[in-house]
């Protein structure tokens, strides 16, 4: 459910229960509630009704009573995008559920699911949040920075959407190759690639890295957190998920580093290195999967069995399977 529904003295109100659903202001707000909460100094209890407060316009303070505190807890609790709950052994205790009692269990804690007859299991298991950040669109898609004339300019970031049931990004292959980079370098450098305007071009975003390390840190982590989220989308979410199950190691005959792989479309006739750098990164990730798919299904139809395919490309037997 994208918004809940929440009745608070008599009102009727809509909040978001999703993270494409979050302006960019409740967004950085929550950005910076899971900074506190990975540093120890909020439970996710509280990350709740702070966000809440947050998006209704509420002061937290004037909620004294523990009647007040009750009941803004209890509201607080229906959003549940946030966070995912997570049972030991890759949650077997959920194990027999309905799907819809599973996605269920999966957000809302066990001492309220009274309608399961497995609550009491559940309720003794040692079962723990973690952030879900799993979502595809642009929450930050204007920044506003000073050049060093000290005048503001506005930059224009990425788009990213899911419109009609399909996947459509602005990101160049070259652009998000770059990013994905220095995402876990520099995340001033990473930003600065990010918000590039199109066509991109490398020594461009150079000279934007001045700009992005100006930004309060809180941006230029909720930048990265974004882009982050987008990636997780892309190979949990999608078809995409292939070119994610490939085993870390020694390099495989048909598995590259991305940025290889980008000029390796050179040599199947895609285009020219300054047209592949240009390739939107969805269709390059597509060509990437139908890259991995083909090769696999040569191997197979040269005689190789499956336990040496697999061996061969670094992936796992089943999906080897699945693909021939």
């Amino acid at each position: 459910m994208n918004r809940i529904t929440l009745i608070y003295k008599g009102r009727q109100y809509e909040v978001p229960n999703a993270w494409e659903r979050l302006t960019t202001d409740d967004y950085l707000c929550l950005v910076g509630l899971l900074e506190q909460l990975q540093a120890g100094q909020l439970s996710v209890g509280e990350v709740r009704m702070h966000l809440l407060c947050h998006m209704m316009h509420w002061k937290l303070y004037r909620f004294r009573t523990e009647e007040q505190i009750a009941n803004l807890l209890m509201l607080s609790e229906q959003i549940t995008f946030p966070f995912r709950i997570v049972y030991p052994d890759n949650n077997a205790a959920l194990k027999g559920l309905t799907d819809e009692d599973y996605r269920l269990a999966r957000r809302t804690d066990p001492y309220h699911l009274r309608h399961l007859p497995a609550m009491a299991h559940l309720c003794r298991q040692d079962y723990h949040y973690e952030t879900d950040l799993c979502f595809f669109a642009q929450l930050i898609p204007t920044l506003k920075v000073k050049a060093d004339n000290n005048q503001e300019t506005e930059l224009q970031g990425y788009r990213a959407t899911t419109a009609d049931g399909s996947l459509s990004c602005s990101l160049t292959a070259l652009q998000y190759i770059e990013a994905k980079k220095a995402s876990a370098q520099s995340p001033a450098l990473a930003a600065a690639i990010l918000y590039t305007p199109q066509p991109y071009d490398s020594a461009t975003a150079q000279q934007l890295v001045t700009l992005m390390a100006q930004l309060p840190p809180l941006t230029l982590k909720a930048i990265i957190m974004n882009f982050e989220a987008l990636n997780a989308f892309l190979f949990t979410k999608t078809p995409l998920q292939l070119l994610s199950q490939f085993e870390q190691g020694r390099a495989r005959s048909i598995t590259t580093d991305m940025a290889d792989a980008l000029y390796d479309l050179c040599a199947d006739g895609v285009g020219n290195s300054s047209e592949v750098e240009q390739l939107n990164v969805i269709t390059y990730l597509r060509l990437l999967r139908k890259k991995t798919i083909d090769g696999v299904r040569q191997m197979h139809g040269a005689g190789m069995d499956l336990a040496k395919i697999a061996n061969e490309t670094g992936l796992p037997v089943e999906t080897v399977a699945k693909m021939i």
